[in-house]
């Protein structure tokens, strides 16, 4: 497989963010991260949807020629992008599917890819399937963790069908396809490609709840044995305490600001010092932060409830990333409510961070959809121009460094001429070599047109020759056949 360009968005409550990354050759899921670009969202996406579709495409188009300048990839250009999708929609539904073969026959993958066929079948009330994760299998109703290469007359699985409302993919389309010109190359369950990426196997297998933090939502994977077994989007998030902030007085803004200067989700102490910010004691500011984010707290942990399980089975505990996981004493907290070992989420070990100037821990989801697209032979998401115009550019460039010569009527004659030039080199789609292949045709053609005159010129004239000659003969057999007549 060769190197190839692929480029990831995700749609946020509070960001979008784009990244652009090459594959690495013969190792599935490896990426080398170019660049990274953020572009902040204020009411144009609400709880991860799309609510103005106009103002996310300008975003978009922002980020694109972000990445289009960014070294090693300039000059080329992005034609087709991987979509994240997440928000508050999304959520998992299990079901279990089986097929009756009447006859013993062996599993192969074929099987169980019909048996994923067969669950896609489904229909889930206002919402659209966008991913199937297989959990466990049995075979004649024997738990089998690989049945490939089993024989069996009746195979079952236990799957989980991840499913949200239609209008997210809709308006995704309306961004990227009808306002960018864009060809999305596939969508990609940000979630779950965040469980490939931020947890590592032992994880999986032993149990695990993995919580992305966000502005309005707060999502949560929890994985058993290896595989997703619950998939839920809580709405709410760091914006909810950040709104509870201004009442206190002050702007929206402002209350952000206060957060992230001075917020802690651990209540202060009683007896400390006080301090003051903007006027405002940062006690008060602190006791309301820690209100909200044990209520967020309480939410997440009931999930595990909700998934038909206990604390004890999820031994690997909490991973947490998130824009919102970056509120001081947040991860403590969690620990401390639901008595669960809890670590910061980080990249794992297929990703290397090629360029500069953008923090990767703070892209960790946009970064786990590349990673998830580069699984499996991924498109090619960047074109180079053609030749002739990266020849153009570089004239181009030249000529705006020399001084300019003449008036201002040469020098407009000039550009008229450049345009005109452009014009030719946008119309010929083909390169040097078709030019020369066309061109000795032209000639060739002209030759044999000329020769084929000649011919047909040498030709007539042995015509008119003949036919003079015919006459001449016609008129001296006439004249002795007259004299012939006069003698008898």
């Amino acid at each position: 497989m060769e190197q190839k360009y692929i480029v990831a968005f995700e749609i946020g409550s509070a960001y979008i963010k784009g990244a652009i990354a090459t594959t690495v050759p013969g190792a599935p899921g490896r990426v080398n991260i170019l660049a990274v670009e953020t572009e902040p969202l204020i009411d144009k996406v609400r709880y991860g949807c799309v609510e103005n579709p106009g103002e996310v495409a300008t975003c978009v188009t922002s980020i694109c020629h972000k990445l289009q300048a960014a070294p090693g990839v300039q000059p080329r250009s992005i034609k087709e992008v991987y979509v994240g999708l997440s928000g508050r929609s999304l959520g998992s539904h299990p079901h279990e599917v089986t097929r009756d073969f009447h006859a013993e026959i062996e599993i192969t993958r074929r099987t169980i890819d019909d048996l994923m066929q067969q669950a896609a079948a489904r229909t889930i009330a206002d919402r659209e399937i966008v991913a199937i994760e297989p959990g466990s299998f049995s075979v004649d109703s024997q738990t089998a963790p690989d049945p490939v290469g089993m024989f069996g007359h009746i195979l079952s699985a236990q799957v989980s069908l991840v499913a949200c409302k239609p209008r997210m993919r809709n308006n995704i389309k309306r961004v990227f396809n009808e306002r960018c010109a864009l060809n999305i190359a596939g969508y990609v369950v940000t979630p779950l490609a965040m469980g490939t990426q931020l947890l590592t196997v032992e994880e999986r297998r032993l149990g695990v709840m993995l919580v992305d933090f966000g502005a309005e939502t707060t999502t949560v994977a929890i994985y058993r044995a290896g595989a997703l077994v619950y998939l839920a989007t809580i709405p709410m998030g760091s914006r909810n305490i950040t709104r509870d902030i201004t009442s206190l007085n002050c702007l929206e803004e402002r209350a952000e600001e206060i957060k992230k200067a001075v917020g802690n989700a651990m209540a202060p102490e009683s007896g400390s010092a006080p301090l003051v910010t903007d006027g405002l004691d940062n006690s008060e500011i602190n006791n309301i932060i820690a209100a909200r984010a044990d209520e967020i707290i309480s939410n997440i942990y009931e999930q595990i409830t909700y998934a038909e399980l206990k604390p004890q089975q999820l031994p690997a505990g909490i991973v947490v990333t998130g824009g919102g996981a970056n509120l001081r004493g947040f991860n403590e907290l969690l620990a401390k409510q639901t008595q669960m070992k809890t670590r910061a989420a980080s990249l794992g070990p297929g990703v290397t961070i090629v360029g500069h100037g953008f923090n990767a821990s703070n892209a960790l989801d946009v970064i786990s959809i590349l990673t998830e697209a580069a699984m499996t032979d991924p498109v090619e998401c960047t074109m180079m121009p053609p030749s002739s115009v990266v020849d153009r550019q570089a004239d181009d460039n030249n000529d705006s460094l020399s001084p300019m010569n003449g008036d201002d009527d040469e020098n407009s004659h000039r550009i008229g001429r450049m345009e005109d030039e452009e014009d030719n080199i946008l119309a010929d789609q083909g390169d040097d070599d078709e030019n020369e292949v066309t061109s000795k045709k032209g000639t060739k053609q002209k030759e044999e047109k000329k020769s084929t005159t000649k011919a047909e010129q040498a030709e007539k004239a042995d015509g008119t020759s003949k036919n003079f000659w015919k006459r001449l003969s016609q008129s001296i057999n006439d004249m002795m056949k007259d004299d012939s007549d006069f003698e008898s």
